[in-house]
């Protein structure tokens, strides 16, 4: 199960209903994968948001830094 897939499903969660909507099962569900997969490369709940936020951040970095090369 792709890492972005489960990312992309976490974000979606948290938008649409809150960061307490965002739990291991609805996770889950949303993105397809098993939980035991959520557990085995996130750790738990939180390692799985924090990684969509951290990725969130990542992105927004990245958008910021090639619109200042380009001004």
């Amino acid at each position: 199960h792709e890492t972005d897939l489960i990312l992309d499903a976490t974000r979606a969660l948290v938008l649409s209903a809150g960061p307490r909507a965002a739990s291991v099962a609805a996770i889950a569900k949303a993105s397809g994968a098993p939980a035991g997969t959520l557990y085995h490369r996130f750790g738990n709940r939180d390692g799985v948001v924090i990684a969509a936020w951290l990725r969130a951040l990542d992105r927004f970095q990245q958008r910021a830094l090639s619109a200042a090369a380009g001004s």
